[in-house]
C-alpha cells in the first residue's frame, strides 16, 4: 500500500498546508534468472529485476479548489550492481542508471478540463502494450515490449543506455533484432482528457524538433515526437489504440551512446538521417470474460519513410485468477515486410503466488525466436526462466 507521508508543517495552525501531501511508492524486484541462447556466449544467470522494473517514487499534490490541482512526479529506477558483462543482458556498470532516470514531471488538473503534463513523461504507446494488449508483464521477462523482444522495429527511446533519446532499431537482417519501443522522451507536453461518452478518454503528448545544428552531423539537433491515444474503459472492457510518430529535421540528429551489443559496451556515435519519419499504431484490448478469465490481444503496424522499417505485429494471451494464484501465457509475432522479411516471434508464460495485496512470488519464462522466417543462425533463438519475489508499497 502507498504511504502518504503529509508534511510535518502541515500540523501547524497553517491550513494551507493541510492540503498538500507527498507520496512515496515504488516496486522492488529481486529474481534468479538462467538465459540460454544459441549464441552461448550470451549463456547467463544473474539475479535482478526480471518481473518488472525496480522503481522508487516521489509524488507530490497540492488541492487548489473547485477541482483543480498541482502537483508532480519524479521516478528512480535502479539498475543492480555490475559483474555480468556478456552480451547486453546485465548493466556493465555498477548502478548505471542516476536519481531521476525515470519519468519526472509537472502536472495541473482539473477536474472538468483534464490533466497537462511537463517533463519526461511516459508514452501512452508505452501503457497501450504494457498494460493493454498483453498481460502484466511490465517489460520484463514474458512480455512483448521488453529489451529483448518489441513488437515493432524503426525509430524508439526504450534502448539501454541511451537515456531516454531517440534511436533507430538495427534493421531486421540475420542477427537477432530486439525491435524498437516508445518508453519516454524529455521535453515533451502532454494532455489527457476527462472521460465522456461512458469510459472515453483522450490524450496527445507533442516533443518539440529542433533542427538548427547543421555541423558535425546534427550534433545537438532532437527528434520531434506526436503521440495520439484513444481509451474506453467500461466494464469488462478495457480498449486504446496509439499512434506515435517520430521526425527528424533536415540537418540530421547525431549523439553518442553506449552501444549493449557488444561485450563491454562501448561508446559508438549515433545518427539519425535527415527528414526521416517512422511511426508505430497499436491497438490492444483486455475483456473480463468471467470473475477469473481475462483475455488480452494487440494489433500493431510500424513504418519508416524510407521503408527501412515496415511490418506488422499480433499478439493473444490470457490470465486465469484462481484463490492467490495468477496464471498467464501470450504468444507474440512481428511479420516483417521489409526487403529482409526477418519475422520474430514470442511465447510468454507467468504464475504469480499472491502472498499479500502487495506481495508475490513468482515465475516467469519467455521463449524467443529471431528468424522464424530464416535459418536459424548463433544467437537467433534464447530462452529465459525467473524465478522471484516482489513487493510493491
Amino acid at each position: 500500500m502507498k504511504k502518504t507521508l503529509v508534511a510535518l508543517a502541515a500540523l501547524s495552525a497553517i491550513s494551507a498546508f493541510a492540503q498538500s501531501s507527498v507520496v512515496i511508492d515504488g516496486y522492488f524486484d529481486r529474481g534468479y534468472t538462467s538465459v540460454s541462447n544459441s549464441n552461448g556466449t550470451k549463456d547467463l544467470k544473474t539475479i535482478g529485476s526480471s518481473a518488472g522494473t525496480t522503481t522508487v517514487g516521489i509524488k507530490v499534490r497540492e488541492d487548489l479548489g473547485n477541482g483543480m490541482s498541482v502537483g508532480g512526479s519524479v521516478n528512480t529506477d535502479w539498475s543492480d550492481l555490475g559483474g555480468a558483462t556478456q552480451g547486453n543482458a546485465a548493466a556493465s556498470s555498477a548502478q548505471a542508471t542516476g536519481f531521476a532516470n525515470s519519468q519526472s514531471f509537472v502536472d495541473v488538473t482539473d477536474a472538468k478540463l483534464g490533466t497537462l503534463r511537463l517533463g519526461a513523461v511516459n508514452n501512452f504507446t508505452l501503457t497501450n502494450a504494457t498494460a493493454v494488449a498483453s498481460p502484466a508483464y511490465s517489460t520484463g521477462i514474458g512480455s512483448a515490449y521488453s529489451s529483448n523482444f518489441s513488437i515493432a522495429n524503426g525509430v524508439g527511446t526504450g534502448a539501454t543506455g541511451y537515456g531516454g533519446a531517440a534511436y533507430l532499431s538495427t534493421a531486421a537482417s540475420g542477427s537477432a533484432v530486439t525491435g524498437a519501443r516508445a518508453i519516454r522522451i524529455s521535453n515533451t507536453v502532454q494532455y489527457s482528457s476527462p472521460a465522456f461518452l461512458g469510459g472515453l478518454t483522450a490524450h496527445v503528448g507533442i516533443t518539440p524538433q529542433n533542427d538548427n545544428v547543421t555541423a558535425t552531423s546534427g550534433m545537438g539537433n532532437t527528434v520531434g515526437v506526436k503521440e495520439y491515444a484513444l481509451r474506453y474503459t467500461n466494464g469488462p472492457v478495457d480498449a486504446m489504440y496509439t499512434s506515435i510518430k517520430y521526425s527528424v529535421g533536415s540537418n540530421g540528429t547525431s549523439m553518442n551512446a553506449f552501444d549493449n551489443t557488444t561485450s563491454p559496451a562501448t561508446l559508438t556515435n549515433k545518427t539519425l538521417a535527415a527528414n526521416l519519419t517512422s511511426t508505430q499504431n497499436l491497438l490492444g484490448a483486455t475483456y473480463q470474460v468471467l470473475p477469473a478469465l481475462k483475455l488480452h490481444a494487440g494489433l500493431g503496424s510500424f513504418s519508416s519513410s524510407n521503408d527501412a522499417s515496415k511490418g506488422k505485429s499480433t499478439q493473444y494471451g490470457a490470465t486465469y485468477t484462481v484463490g492467490a494464484w495468477d496464471i498467464s501465457g501470450q504468444v507474440a509475432k512481428v511479420d516483417d515486410q521489409s526487403t529482409t522479411n526477418a519475422d520474430r516471434k514470442l511465447t510468454g508464460l507467468g504464475v504469480n503466488y499472491n502472498l499479500s495485496k502487495t506481495a508475490r512470488a513468482y515465475v516467469r519464462y519467455d521463449n524467443i525466436d529471431y528468424g522464424t522466417t530464416q535459418t536459424a543462425f548463433s544467437g537467433s533463438t534464447q530462452k529465459r526462466t525467473a524465478i522471484g519475489v516482489s513487493k510493491s508499497f
